[in-house]
C-alpha cells in the first residue's frame, strides 16, 4: 500500500464522515487505516490533518467495541524497518487496540505472530505490545515436545526476539500482586521502579492478579522452553527470580524448571552473576562498569534476596567479584530487611568465599570478614545457636586463607575455647571443626611471646574434664609441636586415661605422629617422665591407688608410658636390623653409652610399675620391658627370688615366661653360686609341693628351665628330673620350653641318664603324632629339636620324619616353627644365638660348623618334598622350611654347598599355582641372594634367569595313579598365553634385566611379596618389612628406569603380576601423584613403546595404564602434546586381534574422548585451540576414515563433542570436518536399512519408498547439526579449499547416506554464504550434475533441490551454464534423465523465480517443449513450472518463438523418435496458440522442418509429425497454402506418400491429419487419390484366377464390406472429408452415396458415427443445406443419392443403444427430406413409407425426450408434406 496525497486525505476524511455503521466503519479501516499511517512519514504538512483524522478514528472506536481492525496488515507493518519512530509508535498503538478487539481464540492463535513483530520494536514498544497479550498469556499453554513447541511459537527460536521476551519476562516476575489494586504502592516496591510498573499496567489497568499469576507461570514455562533461544545461564537466573514468587502456581512451575536446568546452567557466567548481584543490591550499587549489564532493576525484596544468595554460594565467579562480595555478605547478616534464613545464607556465602575466591580477594576482605563474622556471633551467641556453629566454622575456613589474621590473636582462641562448654551438639561440633581448621594459623606463634599464653591455654582445657574441649586443646597441640616435643607428647599420654574415645583417638594420633616425625631422645625422655612421675607421686590427687600402694598413672596411661619409653629406646636400632639378638646387642650398645643415672632411672620406672596389686597387663609390659632391659645389661640386674615368685604365679602365661627369664638372666649373670643353689631348691620345693597351684607349678617349671644350667650339676639333675615328670600333665607347653631352654645349654643325657633322655625323645615324638591342637604342637617341636643342640645319641632320622610330617596339618605357623627347630638340629651347639632365647643368651655368633645333619636335611627336603609327588601343602611347608634354614643357618657350609640346589629347587617352587608358596620361595630366593659372596651371586642370577625366562620345570614321573590336572587348573590360560605360574618373576627378571642390574631381580621379589602373612607376626620374625624397606631404598638410584615399567605392571591382565607389581609400587614410591608427575614423560614414553609389544598382555596393560593416565591428567601440558600419539596407538589396537585388548583399547579411547572433548573447549582460549588442531587430524585421518566400525564411532562421537563445545575455536578446521563427516555418515546408518532396502530391490515402489525414508533419517543424524554448525563458522579463506573437497566428494562418494549429506551440506553453505559462494557455485554445479546421474530416486530428489538453491547465488554466466546443461540433457539422455530434469528446473522454479525471470529466452522454450512429454509426471512438472513462470501463452510463445522454433529444429533432427514426437507436438502447441497470429516467414520455416522431418522409416509415434504439419498448416486459418508461403504440391505429395505406408496404424493417424488439410485449406483436385487409397483398405483385392466375370460382376452389385479397424475407420472419414475436393462430383457422387450407405452393416457404433459423418459432407456438397442447390446437381441425380443414402441410415436410426448415432442419423434424415421439400424432389412412396415405419417404430421406444420430439417433428413433416401430396 502506499501512503495518501492531501486529496486522498480529504477524501478518506470525507468518507469516514459519512460512514454511519460499524460494518462500514470497519471496512473504511481496513482499506485506509495502513496508507494514513504511511502517510504519517511522507509530508510534514499533513500532520494536522492526519491528527485529526486518527483522533476522529480513535474516538468512533473508543466505545465501538465490535469494530475489527486489519490486525494482519498491522503487524507487516510494524515490521517495516523504514518507519519513523512517531509512525511506528502510532502502528503499535493499533496493533494494541486490534489485538484486543479479537477473540481469546483468535489472540491465542496470533501469540506468534505478536511475538515476531519484536524484533525491529524499540523497548518501550515491545513492552505495549508484550503488556497487551498479558490476559491472553494466561490462556496459552507451552507444550513439553519441541516439535509442538516449534508450530507453536517458532519466532521465539530468534535471538532478538527471544532477548526481548526475556527482558519483559523479568520486569513481569518482578512485579507484586500488590500494584494491581493499590497504585499508591508502586513507589515502595522492592525491584521495580513506579516508571517501570506504569510502563506495563498503563496499556492493561484492567489487568487481574489473577490474570498476572497465568501469565508469569505462561513466561516461565515459554522463557525455560527447548526452543527458547537465549543465553541459558540467564534463563537460570530468571527461573530463580520465579521461584521467588508469592504465588505456588509460579513458583512451582519454576522450581520444576530450574532443577532441568540445574545441570546446563553455568554459573559462572557473568553475565548471570552480574543479574543476580543487581537484583540482590539493586543497578545502583553495582560498579560503573557493570552496569551497563544490569537491567536497571532495584533491591529486591526480602523473599527475592533469599531465593538469589543460595544460588550466588554456587559461583566461584561471584565469590571472587569485589566488592560486591562483600556488599552481599553485609547486607545479609546486618541488613535493615533481614531474617534468620539469609543470615544463615549470608554465612554460607562467606564459606564460599573462603573455600574458592582467590587469594588476593581473601587478602583483601578478610579483616572485613572476620570483624563481621565476631559481630554475627556476638549478635546471635543467645539467639541462634545454628548461626553460630556456622559463624564458627566461617571463622576457621578463614584462618586457613588468612593466617596472619588470627595468629597472634589468642584471646579469640580462649573465647572459642570457652564456648565449647555449651550444650547445643551442632553449635558443638561446627565450633570443633572451625577450631580445627585453625590449628595450622596458630603455628606462627611458635617463637614469639604468645607461645607461653598459648602453651599454657592448651594445658589448662587439656586437664579439663570436658572432653570436646580437651580434644581440641589436643589437636592444637599436636599440630603445634613436632613428635619430638616432649611435653605435648607428654599431654597425649595422659590423654590416654580419658573416658572419652575421641580423646583417647586424638591422643594417640599425637603420638603416632606421620611417618617422618622423630621421637624424642631416649635420655630426655627418661628424664622428663622420670620427673614428673616423681612429682605426680608426690600429688596424691594425681597418683591412681592400688590397695596400699599408689602408681603415678592409671594403669591404661602407665602401660602406654611405658612403650612411649621403649619406642624412643629402639629409635636407635637401625632398620636393617631385622633380629632380635642383633637388636639385643645394639641395645646394648646404647644403654651401655648412656650415664647409669639413665639407666637407673628407666629401671625404677619400670619397677614402680611392678608393685604387686597392680593389674596383670601392667605387670606384663613392665616384666617384658625389664626382662629386654636386664638382657642387654644383665650386670645391672638385681632380683630378689621371693619378689619373683609373685609373678611366677600370675595367671597371665606371658608373664610367668618373662618372670622366668628375668630370673634365669639373674642366675647367668650371678657370681654367688649359693644363692643361684639356693633358688633353685625353692623351686624344686614349689615343684614339690603337691597342693600347688596350676600357676605356681607351670611358672616353677619355667624357672627350673632357666635355672638348671646355672646351678650345680646335682640340682640340675633333680630340676630336669622334676621338669620330665610333668610331660604328660596339663604343664605340657612349659615343660616343652623348659626343655628346650635346658637342652640348649646342657647334654641332658649326662644328667638324666640316656635312657631317660631316649624315653623324653619317644615322648615328644608320641605327643607330635598324637597333638592337633597348634600351640601345643610348636611347643612340642620346639623342644625335639633341642634335644639334638648337645645330643648325638638320639634316632635323628626318627625325629626329622616327625617334624616333616607336620606338614599334613597345614598350620602355616606350626610350619614356620618346625622350620626353625630344622635350623637349630643344623646348626647344633653352634647354633646362632637368634635361635635360643635371646634374653639368655646374648652372646657373640660362634663359628658355624659343617654337619651332616644339615645335609640330610637339606636333601630330604629337595628331593622327597619339593621334588617328589607330595601334596601343595607338602610344597608350602617345604619352602618354609628351606626359607627358615637360610635364615638361621645363614653362614653354615652345607648351605653354601647346596646354594645351587637350593635356587633350583625355589625356582620349581615359583612355578607353583599356590599364591603364598610362590611368595615364600621368593623370599627364600632373596635371602639366598643377599647372603652369598659376589662369585656365588653372578651364578645364582644366571640360574634364576635361566629358570625364570625359559619356565622349565622338573619332569615328573606319571603313572595310572597320577593327577594331571586339578579341578582348580581346568579352565584356566595356559603359560604360553600369560597364565603360567612363572609370569610374575619373569616379568620382574625381565624387568631386571632391561635395566642392567639383574641382580635386582632378588629385590624385587622381597617388594612383589603381597600375602596377608608377612604382616602379621610371621613376617615380623624374618624382617620382611625392614628387609623390604632396604630394597626399597637400594632400588632409588635406578627409579627412572623402573617407574615406568612397574606403573605398566599395575595394569596387567594377570592379577598375580598387578598384585605383585602393586606391592612394589607402594614400597618404592610415597607420593603416588607426585612420582608420576617426575617421571611422566618416561613413563609415557615406555607405554608408546610397549603398546604394539607382540605380547598381547603388555599391550593390553600399555592400554589400561595409558587409559588411567590420561584420566588422571586430563589437563596436563605432557598429556595434551602426547594425545595425537595417544590417539594414533590406541586407534589400532581397537583392532586387535585378542578381544580383551580390544575391550581395553575401547574403554582407553572412551577416556581419550573425554579428555580431548574437555581439552578443546572454548574456555581454554588458545590452549584450546591449539589442542584442536593437534587432535583433530588424527580423528579425522585416522579414525573417521577406518574401515572398523568402533574406531569410527568414538572418531565421530569425539569430533561431534568437540565441535559442540569449541565454539569458535573450530572454524580453522570446518574445511577438513564437514568432508570428514560426509564421508563418515555412511556409517552411521543402521545396517539393517541397507538390507531391508535390497529385500525390496525386486519392487520399484517399495525401494523409492525405503530409500525416501533413508534419505530423511540421514537429515536426522546427529552430524547434521555439527556440520551445520560448521558451516556458520566457514570463512573465505576457507570457502575454497572446502568447496573442492565438496566436489571432489560429490564425483567420489558411493552411497545415499553420503550423498544426501553432501547435497544437505551445499544446500546449508548455499544459505549461510550465500554472496561469498557466488563466485564457487560453478564448480559446486558441475559436482551436482554428476550426483545428479545417481541412480536413487531419492537422492536425486535431494540434488535437483540443492541445485536449485545454488541456482539461487549463481553468477549469470553459470545460470546459463546450468539451463544449457539442462536443455543438453533433455534432449540427448533417456527418460529417466528427462524426468530428472523436469524435476530440476520444477525445484529451481520454486527456489529462484526471480533469476529465472533474467533468462526466460532459454526457459520458455524448454519448459514449453516439456509440456508435451508422454509421461504423466513429467508431464506435470513442466506444467508447474509453466505456471510458476506466470506468463500469458499466446505473448510469450510470439515473442520467443524462434527460440522455440531452434529449439524444435534441434529435436526434429535428432535420433531419439521421442524427440521428434514431443517436438511436433510443441510445434502443433505453438500454431493452436497463435492461430492468425503465426507470422508466415516462421510458419513456412516451421512446415520445413516438419516436412523434412516426414521423411525416413516409419516409427511409432511419427503419425505426430503430420499430425503437427496439419495443425501449422489449418491453424493460421488462411483459404491457401500459397498464403502461408508453403508449396501445396510439395505438402500433398507428402501426405499421399506416407497414407501409402504399411503400418496400418500410422497410416489411420495419416489419414486425419490429412483430411484436417483438406478440411481446413482450399487444395486443388485429389480425388482420385483419396479414393484410391481408401479403397486400397476398404475395398477386398480381386481374385482374378479364381473368379469369373460373371461372378465378379455380381460381387460388384452386392458388394459389402465391414469395418473392422481403426485404418478403415480413419479411411471412411477421409472419403466424406475428401469428398469436399472433388471437381467433378456429378459423375462420383452416386457411386460413393452407394458405397458408403450399402456397406453400414454389422460394424461398431463408432464406426457408424464415422460413416454418418462421411455422408453428412457428401449430402452437405449437393447443397441441400443451401437454400438453392448447386446447379450441377440435377433432381434426379440428387433423388439417386438420398434414395442410396436412405436404407443404410436407417439402420443407424434402429441402433437402440447409441444415442449419438441415433441422433446425427435423425439429423441425416431430416436434413434429405427437407432438401427434397426445398427442391421439391418426390422419392418414391415405398422408401417415404420405410422411413415412416422405422421412425414410427423408433420413436415408440425412443428414451431420449430429445430424439424422440425430433423423430416425431420428422414423422409429421413426412405425413404433412409428402404423404398428403
Amino acid at each position: 500500500m502506499e501512503s495518501l496525497d492531501s486529496n486522498g486525505v480529504e477524501r478518506v476524511f470525507l468518507r469516514l464522515l459519512n460512514c454511519d455503521t460499524d460494518h462500514g466503519l470497519e471496512e473504511l479501516l481496513k482499506k485506509f487505516l495502513i496508507p494514513v499511517l504511511l502517510s504519517l512519514q511522507s509530508d510534514k504538512a499533513l500532520f494536522p490533518k492526519l491528527n485529526e483524522l486518527l483522533g476522529h478514528v480513535n474516538k468512533r472506536l473508543q466505545h465501538r467495541t465490535e469494530v475489527k481492525l486489519p490486525f494482519y496488515a498491522l503487524i507487516e507493518l510494524i515490521k517495516r524497518t523504514d518507519l519513523t519512530p512517531f509512525t511506528m509508535n502510532m502502528g503499535v498503538l493499533y496493533v494494541k487496540k486490534s489485538y484486543e478487539r479479537l477473540s481469546l481464540e483468535e489472540r491465542l492463535a496470533n501469540v506468534d505472530l505478536m511475538f515476531g513483530c519484536l524484533g525491529s520494536l524499540s523497548e518501550f514498544q515491545g513492552d505495549v505490545i508484550m503488556s497487551v497479550m498479558l490476559p491472553t498469556l494466561k490462556s496459552l499453554r507451552i507444550p513439553n515436545y519441541k516439535e509442538k513447541q516449534e508450530k507453536l511459537v517458532p519466532s521465539v527460536q530468534r535471538e532478538e526476539i527471544a532477548k526481548k521476551i526475556f527482558e519483559f519476562s523479568l520486569k513481569v516476575l518482578l512485579m507484586p500482586y500488590v500494584v494491581l489494586t493499590d497504585k499508591e504502592s508502586w513507589k515502595d516496591q522492592p525491584s521495580l521502579s513506579p516508571d517501570k510498573i506504569s510502563g506495563i499496567l498503563k496499556h492493561v489497568p484492567s489487568l487481574t492478579p489473577e490474570e498476572l499469576e497465568g501469565a508469569k507461570e505462561t513466561l516461565v514455562n515459554l522463557t525455560s522452553c527447548e526452543i527458547f533461544n537465549f543465553h541459558p545461564p540467564l534463563i537460570g537466573g530468571l527461573m530463580v527470580v520465579a521461584g521467588a514468587d508469592t504465588r505456588c502456581s509460579v513458583s512451582d512451575a519454576a522450581e520444576s524448571r530450574l532443577k532441568k536446568l540445574r545441570t546446563t546452567v553455568d554459573w559462572e557466567d557473568e553475565k548471570v552473576v552480574v543479574l543476580l548481584y543487581s537484583l540482590f543490591l539493586g543497578h545502583d550499587k553495582l560498579p560503573a562498569g557493570l552496569k551497563s549489564r544490569s537491567y536497571g532493576v532495584k533491591a529486591g525484596s526480602l523473599r527475592l534476596r533469599m531465593k538469589l544468595l543460595p544460588v550466588l554460594t554456587l559461583s566461584e565467579y561471584a565469590a571472587n567479584l569485589f566488592p560486591l562480595n562483600i556488599q552481599v555478605v553485609f547486607g545479609g547478616l546486618f541488613g535493615t530487611d533481614v531474617n534468620r534464613q539469609l543470615n544463615l545464607s549470608s554465612v554460607q556465602f562467606v564459606h564460599k568465599i573462603c573455600d574458592d575466591a582467590s587469594f588476593t580477594v581473601v587478602k583483601t576482605i578478610g579483616p572485613m570478614l572476620k570483624q563481621g563474622l565476631l559481630k554475627s556471633v556476638q549478635s546471635a551467641a543467645n539467639a541462634d545457636l545454628k548461626l553460630s556453629g556456622r559463624v564458627y566454622l566461617g571463622l576457621g575456613k578463614l584462618s586457613t586463607r588468612c593466617p596472619d589474621l588470627f595468629s597472634s590473636d589468642v584471646y579469640l582462641l580462649s573465647l572459642l575455647l570457652s564456648m565449647l562448654e555449651q550444650e547445643d551438639r551442632e553449635l558443638i561440633a561446627d565450633l570443633k571443626e572451625g577450631l580445627f581448621l585453625m590449628t595450622e594459623a596458630y603455628k606462627a606463634v611458635l617463637g614469639t611471646e604468645e607461645e607461653a599464653m598459648l602453651e599454657e591455654l592448651l594445658l589448662k582445657y587439656i586437664n579439663k574434664s570436658d572432653s570436646t574441649a580437651c580434644c581440641v586443646a589436643l589437636r592444637f597441640s599436636n599440630i603445634l609441636h613436632p613428635t619430638s616435643h616432649l611435653p605435648s607428647r607428654y599431654l597425649c599420654l595422659l590423654a590416654l586415661g580419658s573416658s572419652s574415645q575421641e580423646v583417647v583417638d586424638e591422643a594417640r594420633a599425637g603420638l603416632r605422629g606421620s611417618d617422618n616425625d622423630k621421637l624424642p631422645e631416649f635420655e630426655e625422655t627418661v628424664r622428663y617422665i622420670s620427673n614428673s612421675t616423681r612429682e605426680r607421686l608426690n600429688t596424691p590427687s594425681l597418683c591412681y591407688t592400688v590397695g596400699t600402694h599408689r602408681l603415678p598413672y592409671v594403669p591404661v596411661v602407665f602401660e602406654e608410658v611405658l612403650k612411649f619409653v621403649r619406642q624412643c629406646l629402639e629409635v636407635g636400632v637401625p632398620d636393617h636390623v631385622v633380629t632380635e639378638s642383633e637388636k639385643l646387642r645394639k641395645l646394648r650398645e646404647i644403654l651401655s653409652s648412656l650415664p647409669e643415672e639413665v639407666v637407673s632411672q628407666y629401671r625404677e620406672l619400670l619397677m614402680s610399675a611392678l608393685v604387686p596389686a597392680a593389674p596383670g597387663n601392667l605387670h606384663l609390659h613392665a616384666m617384658e620391658h625389664l626382662a629386654q632391659l636386664s638382657g642387654a645389661l644383665p650386670e645391672t640386674l638385681s632380683l630378689s627370688l621371693p619378689w619373683s615368685e609373685v609373678f611366677l604365679t600370675s595367671s597371665l602365661p606371658s608373664l610367668r615366661y618373662h618372670t622366668a627369664t628375668l630370673l634365669g638372666i639373674a642366675a647367668r649373670s650371678s657370681t654367688d653360686i649359693t644363692l643361684v643353689d639356693s633358688w633353685a631348691e625353692r623351686i624344686l620345693s614349689l615343684l614339690n609341693d603337691k597342693n600347688g597351684t596350676f600357676e605356681k607349678h607351670d611358672g616353677s617349671i619355667l624357672a627350673a628351665g632357666f635355672l638348671a644350667p646355672c646351678t650345680s650339676q646335682d640340682l640340675t639333675s633333680k630340676l630336669l628330673s622334676k621338669v620330665i615328670s610333668f610331660f604328660n600333665s596339663d604343664h605340657l607347653s612349659g615343660v616343652c620350653t623348659a626343655v628346650s631352654q635346658s637342652a640348649s645349654s646342657l647334654d641332658l643325657g649326662t644328667f638324666i641318664g640316656n635312657e631317660s633322655l631316649e624315653k623324653l625323645h619317644q615322648h615328644f615324638i608320641t605327643g607330635i603324632s598324637q597333638t592337633k591342637e597348634q600351640k601345643t604342637l610348636i611347643s612340642l617341636t620346639t623342644g625335639i629339636g633341642s634335644l639334638h643342640v648337645h645330643c648325638s645319641t638320639l634316632r635323628l632320622d626318627q625325629t626329622l620324619n616327625t617334624l616333616f610330617n607336620t606338614s599334613k596339618h597345614n598350620l602355616m605357623e606350626l610350619n614356620f616353627s618346625t622350620g626353625k627347630t630344622l635350623s637349630v638340629m643344623a646348626s647344633g651347639a653352634g647354633s646362632s644365638p637368634s635361635i635360643l632365647d635371646v634374653f639368655v643368651n646374648v652372646v657373640e655368633p660362634g663359628v658355624a660348623r659343617e654337619t651332616q645333619i644339615t645335609k640330610d636335611i637339606l636333601h630330604k627336603i629337595i628331593r622327597e618334598y619339593v621334588l617328589g609327588d607330595v601334596r601343595e601343602i607338602q610344597l608350602q611347608a617345604a619352602a618354609i622350611w628351606i626359607l627358615s634354614l637360610l635364615k638361621y643357618c645363614t653362614d653354615s657350609i652345607s648351605i653354601k654347598s647346596y646354594r645351587s640346589d637350593i635356587q633350583h629347587a625355589l625356582s620349581v617352587l615359583l612355578s607353583n599355582k599356590d599364591t603364598v608358596t610362590q611368595e615364600i620361595a621368593s623370599e627364600a630366593l632373596s635371602l639366598l641372594y643377599t647372603t652369598a659372596d659376589d662369585g656365588t651371586k653372578s651364578h645364582l642370577i644366571d640360574m634364576l634367569k635361566f629358570t625364570l625366562l625359559n619356565e622349565t620345570v622338573p619332569h615328573k614321573h606319571v603313572d595310572m595313579d597320577t593327577k594331571i590336572f586339578s579341578t582348580e587348573d581346568i579352565g584356566k590360560l595356559p603359560s604360553s598365553l600369560g597364565g603360567g605360574n612363572l609370569t610374575t618373576y619373569k616379568e620382574l627378571c625381565s624387568l631386571a634385566s632391561d635395566m642392567g642390574q639383574p641382580e635386582m631381580i632378588y629385590q624385587f621379589m622381597h617388594l612383589s611379596n603381597h600375602s596377608a602373612i608377612w604382616s602379621d607376626r610371621i613376617g615380623a620374625a624374618f624382617g620382611v618389612g625392614n628387609l623390604v624397606k632396604c630394597a626399597g631404598e637400594e632400588l632409588q638410584p635406578y627409579l627412572a628406569s623402573i617407574i615406568p615399567r612397574i606403573y605398566r605392571y599395575q595394569y596387567d591382565p594377570n592379577l598375580k603380576v598387578q598384585q605383585s607389581m602393586s606391592n612394589i609400587w607402594s614400597v618404592m614410591v610415597a607420593k603416588p601423584k607426585e612420582t608420576v608427575d617426575k617421571y611422566l614423560k618416561e613413563i609415557i614414553a615406555d607405554l608408546k613403546s610397549n603398546i604394539h609389544s607382540r605380547m598381547w598382555r603388555t599391550r593390553e596393560s600399555c592400554s589400561n595404564a595409558l587409559g588411567d593416565l590420561v584420566r588422571t591428567r586430563t589437563h596436563d601440558d605432557v598429556i595434551l602434546a602426547e594425545m595425537p600419539e595417544f590417539w594414533e596407538l590406541v586407534l589400532k589396537i581397537m583392532d586387535d586381534i585378542k578381544e580383551s585388548v580390544r575391550k581395553s583399547a575401547a574403554k582407553t579411547s572412551e577416556v581419550l574422548s573425554k579428555a580431548s572433548i574437555s581439552a578443546c573447549n572454548i574456555d581454554h582460549g588458545a590452549r584450546g585451540a591449539r589442542a584442536i588442531s593437534t587432535i583433530l587430524p588424527v580423528l579425522l585421518d585416522k579414525g573417521i576414515t577406518s574401515s572398523l566400525v568402533e574406531v569410527q564411532t568414538v572418531s565421530i562421537v569425539t569430533v561431534m563433542k568437540i565441535s559442540e563445545n569449541a565454539g569458535k575455536l573450530i572454524a580453522p578446521h570446518v574445511h577438513v570436518i564437514i568432508p570428514a563427516f560426509i564421508a563418515a555418515s555412511a556409517n552411521i546408518e543402521p545396517k539393517a536399512f541397507g538390507q531391508v532396502t535390497t529385500m525390496v530391490s525386486g519392487n520399484t515402489e517399495d525401494k523409492d519408498k525405503m530409500e525416501a525414508a533413508r534419505a530423511a533419517l540421514a537429515l536426522t543424524s546427529p552430524l547434521i547439526s555439527v556440520i551445520e554448525k560448521c558451516v556458520r563458522c566457514v570463512d573465505d579463506t576457507q570457502l575454497e579449499t572446502l568447496v573442492v573437497k565438496l566436489s571432489s566428494l560429490a564425483k567420489s562418494s558411493v552411497g545415499l547416506t553420503p550423498r544426501v549429506t553432501l547435497l544437505h551440506t551445499v544446500s546449508l553453505l548455499a544459505v549461510y554464504q550465500q554472496q561469498d559462494l557466488t563466485k564457487w557455485v560453478g564448480k559446486l554445479m558441475g559436482a551436482m550434475f554428476v550426483v545428479l546421474s545417481d541412480r536413487s530416486p531419492a537422492v536425486k530428489d535431494k540434488c535437483a533441490a540443492t541445485v536449485a538453491v545454488l541456482f539461487r547465488y549463481a553468477k549469470p554466466s553459470t545460470v546459463d551454464n546450468v539451463l544449457d546443461k539442462l536443455r543438453s540433457w533433455y534432449l540427448e539422455k533417456d527418460d529417466s534423465i528427462k524426468h530428472l530434469v523436469a524435476m530440476v528446473m520444477s525445484k529451481i522454479t520454486n527456489s529462484a523465480p526471480d533469476v529465472l525471470r533474467t533468462v526466460h529466452g532459454a526457459v520458455i522454450p524448454l519448459s514449453l517443449f516439456g509440456k508435451h512429454s508422454k509421461e504423466e509426471k513429467e508431464k506435470e512438472l513442466w506444467e508447474m513450472v509453466w505456471l510458476e513462470l506466470g506468463v500469458s501463452d499466446q505473448s510469450v510463445v510470439l515473442l520467443h518463438l524462434s527460440e522455440i522454433s531452434s529449439l524444435c529444429a534441434l529435436s526434429l533432427s535428432s535420433t531419439s523418435w521421442t524427440n521428434r514426437i514431443q517436438s511436433a507436438d510443441t510445434l502443433a502447441t505453438v500454431a493452436t496458440v497463435l492461430s492468425s497470429s503465426y507470422p508466415p516467414p516462421q510458419l513456412s520455416a516451421n512446415v520445413e522442418l516438419l516436412l523434412n522431418a516426414t521423411t525416413g522409416r516409419t516409427f511409432p509415434g511419427k503419425s505426430a509429425i503430420l499430425a503437427a504439419l496439419a495443425k501449422s498448416l489449418t491453424a493460421p486459418k488462411r483459404s491457401n497454402l500459397s498464403d502461408l508461403g508453403v508449396e501445396e504440391e510439395r505438402v500433398m505429395s507428402v501426405f499421399l506418400r506416407e497414407v501409402r505406408k504399411k503400418d496400418a496404424d500410422y497410416v489411420s493417424h495419416v489419414m486425419r491429419s490429412l483430411g484436417d488439410v483438406l478440411l481446413g485449406v482450399e487444395v486443388s483436385d485429389c480425388w482420385e487419390d483419396v479414393w484410391g487409397i481408401c479403397c486400397t483398405h476398404l475395398v477386398p483385392p480381386e481374385d482374378e484366377e479364381e473368379e469369373g466375370e460373371e461372378s465378379k460382376e455380381k460381387r460388384k452389385k452386392t458388394e459389402t464390406f465391414t469395418i473392422q479397424t481403426v485404418t478403415q475407420e480413419s479411411a471412411v472419414l477421409l472419403l466424406g472429408v475428401g469428398w469436399r475436393v472433388c471437381k467433378n462430383k456429378p459423375a462420383k457422387i452416386v457411386q460413393l452415396s452407394e458405397f458408403l450407405a450399402g456397406n453400414m452393416r454389422i460394424c461398431t457404433w463408432k464406426i457408424q458415427l464415422s460413416v454418418l459423418c462421411s455422408i453428412q459432407h457428401v449430402l452437405n456438397s449437393l447443397g441441400t443445406s443451401q437454400k438453392s442447390s448447386t446447379a450441377q446437381f440435377t433432381e434426379e441425380l440428387k433423388m439417386s443419392v438420398y434414395q442410396a443414402v436412405i436404407p443404410g441410415v436407417l439402420r443407424c436410426v434402429d441402433d437402440t443403444k447409441h444415442t449419438t448415432v441415433r441422433a446425427l442419423a435423425l439429423k441425416l434424415i431430416a436434413q434429405i427430406f427437407d432438401s427434397c421439400l426445398s427442391a421439391n424432389i418426390r422419392l418414391k412412396t415405398d422408401i417415404i413409407k420405410e422411413v415412416l415405419l422405422h421412425l414410427r417404430d423408433q420413436v415408440s421406444v425412443e428414451s431420449n425426450q430429445n430424439l424422440k420430439s425430433q423423430g416425431i417433428e420428422i414423422v409429421s413433416n413426412l405425413e404433412k408434406n409428402f404423404l398428403t401430396s
